[in-house]
């Protein structure tokens, strides 16, 4: 073989090792979402909601950025999909509607994250602690994240142990 026959190979070896690197790094859930009120259920007190959803290798990151007003509140989380679970910090929990229920500045939540379906469905499972008037209150919540077929629209299901009815909230895609 010659040395230029060689070096055509290697090139494209590392190129489609790099392909396949970055093909695993991409999942359809990754890009910036737009809250789709029309579709959702109600996001009070917040107005409005973006999800950035990036994955590096087993790293999957899921920031949420909420508004209302003058009001902002930025979220973010990030997932080790090789362990069991991952524990957050929650210094805040924005989804108290009205329930007063809050979490202590020091509080942590364990998520369990699984991806089924390819990568368009990723389960969550969700455990934190919420302080209310009553005392101390555990609650789980089972979360799916699921993009429809043609990518442009993901739907986030939450059911919550301390809420008879499902929360969905409607997203459409802003950037790949």
């Amino acid at each position: 073989m010659s040395v230029s026959a060689r070096t055509f190979l290697l090139v494209a070896l590392a190129t489609l090792s790099l392909s396949s690197l970055r093909a695993a790094d991409r999942s359809a859930l990754v890009g910036t979402w737009a809250f789709d009120a029309a579709r959702s259920t109600d996001l009070s007190p917040w107005r409005s909601s973006q999800l950035t959803i990036s994955r590096i290798g087993d790293q999957l990151t899921i920031a949420r950025d909420l508004t209302t007003g003058r009001r902002n509140h930025h979220e973010s989380m990030t997932l080790d999909l090789t362990a069991e679970s991952t524990t957050v910090a929650v210094p805040w929990w924005a989804d108290n509607r009205h329930l007063g229920a809050y979490t202590e500045p020091d509080s942590t939540k364990t998520v369990r994250a699984k991806f089924v379906d390819g990568d368009r469905v990723l389960r969550l499972e969700t455990e934190l602690t919420l302080e209310t008037q009553q005392g101390p209150r555990d609650v789980n919540i089972l979360s799916q994240y699921e993009v429809s077929p043609d990518g442009r629209v993901l739907t986030v299901f939450d059911l919550r142990s301390t809420r008879p009815r499902p929360v969905v909230h409607v997203f459409q895609r802003v950037t790949e």
